[in-house]
């Protein structure tokens, strides 16, 4: 039986829009909205705290050192993953390097310099982001990370022959290498949010021109795959509004599979499912906001049931939101996992992020669940409640997230960066295209 629960789009717009912020503790606290664009007017400082510097800085340059004040007066701990001497030294190179830049490298450095800041981890809300208006064409289809290698997903028309390719290079750069190339430009709580946001990167033209990967004009993409041989595809980049119109902003998830439950209801905030032949009820909370207390009495009435002995809280792809608000939902966990131990399962994987991530941290700390899929994106504990800071004069105009708060969810000393799941399951091509769900298979059958 299928109940289809308070509809609401998803916060997976933009990294789940630009990654729905994550965090504030279940008891209200100020948090913040998903952000598709700065939503506040973005800040600039006004005493820079950067070291001294040439005497004419351009605006541009400035702007670096109003960014530098601006970590260093809004961030709770700024150098907790880099020193700040390193990170300093350099801002200042970019700084002598920007008159002798294209705009697109400018770009691609400011990211790397900001990301820096996450490379131990914990503080993978602090992208870089441009506005529309300066955002450059993307390849025309959506990719994901599989077990397999990175595969098209969806496309454009006129190329929908490349739906269930692997790619194996771009612009003959084997796609290793390009990884590897964007790996340093990608913020992150852990290892998970690099393979879970880096198709970001990989689509956008401002970044592949900014690396030096591909030049204006068309792209070869070499596909293989599905039994066939690699072979090039000349791809033309999608104008931008053309690209989101398509992809439903940044194309982050997974497309919906009708026959896969967590990719079957794309627009739905929860989903609730009985599966009587599994003894098990199916819940699928896919963006973190308010649940009605309607929603709560059909769960509640679910898992009473007294032939129930699975109760699954999916959160895969789940991108968080505002986690003052889920605090009704994680009471009937709670209260389903004490009345029936060893029957609650938490499913989490690479786009479980920010919010949910807490969701799944409190329910980790507080119950005995079971953990199944792939560790989340986001971490245990980590920063957030990013600030924008704008850089109005330097190239394509970006705003960078700052963050100004820093979430406990897990005990201080907790070195984790995600929770491993006790029933690990890999996320593969084969499966995917083919509609299985081998990792709730594997639950239904613990």
């Amino acid at each position: 039986m299928k109940k289809t629960l308070r509809s609401l789009p998803l916060a997976l717009a933009f990294l789940m829009s630009w990654l729905a912020a994550a965090c504030a503790a279940p008891e209200p606290a100020p948090s913040a909205s998903p952000l598709p664009t700065p939503t506040t007017q973005p800040t600039r400082a006004t005493s820079p705290t950067a070291s001294p510097q040439p005497s004419a800085l351009t605006p541009a340059q400035s702007d670096l050192d109003n960014l530098l004040a601006q970590i260093e007066s809004t961030h709770p701990e700024p150098w907790h993953g880099v020193s700040r001497d390193e990170w300093v030294g350099q801002m200042h190179q970019l700084q002598a390097d920007l008159s002798s830049l294209t705009p697109e490298q400018a770009y691609a450095r400011l990211c790397e310099l900001v990301a820096s800041l996450s490379h131990e981890g914990r503080d993978g809300h602090q992208f870089v982001i441009l506005p529309d208006s300066e955002e450059r064409p993307a390849l025309p289809f959506r990719t994901y990370e599989f077990a397999e290698g990175v595969f098209v997903t969806a496309a454009m028309p006129g190329y929908e022959e490349l739906v269930g390719r692997r790619i194996s290079a771009i612009n003959g750069m084997p796609i290793d290498d390009v990884l590897a190339a964007l790996d340093p430009l990608v913020p992150r709580d852990g290892p998970q949010t690099v393979a879970g946001f880096r198709t970001i990167f990989m689509l956008r033209t401002s970044v592949l021109r900014g690396l030096g990967l591909v030049g204006d004009g068309d792209v070869t993409v070499s596909v293989g795959g599905d039994g066939q041989p690699d072979s090039d595809v000349q791809v033309t980049p999608a104008e931008w509004p053309q690209w989101r119109a398509f992809a439903g902003n940044f194309g982050i998830a997974l497309p919906q599979r009708d026959h896969t439950l967590y990719l079957s209801d794309p627009g739905v905030t929860v989903v609730l499912r009985t599966l009587p032949e599994a003894h098990a009820v199916y819940v699928h909370y896919q963006t973190v906001t308010y649940v009605s207390s309607d929603d709560i009495a059909a769960i509640t009435e679910a898992v009473a049931d007294p032939t129930i002995t699975h109760v699954v809280l999916d959160l895969r792809q789940n991108g968080g939101g505002d986690n003052t608000t889920f605090g009704s939902l994680l009471s009937a966990m709670r209260n389903a996992a004490a009345a029936r131990p060893g029957s609650l399962y938490v499913m989490t994987d690479r786009l479980t992020f920010s919010a949910a991530s807490n969701l799944a941290t409190m329910l980790e700390q507080t119950t005995d669940a079971v953990f199944a899929g792939e560790p989340g994106g986001g971490g245990l504990n980590f920063w957030d409640d990013v600030k924008w800071v704008a850089l109005p004069h330097y190239p394509l105009s970006p705003s960078v997230g700052v963050s100004t708060r820093h979430w406990q969810f897990a005990t201080p000393d907790d070195p984790r960066l995600a929770i491993e799941p006790d029933i690990a399951v890999p996320v593969t091509a084969s499966d995917y295209f083919a509609g299985r769900d081998p990792a709730l298979e594997a639950v239904l059958a613990h």
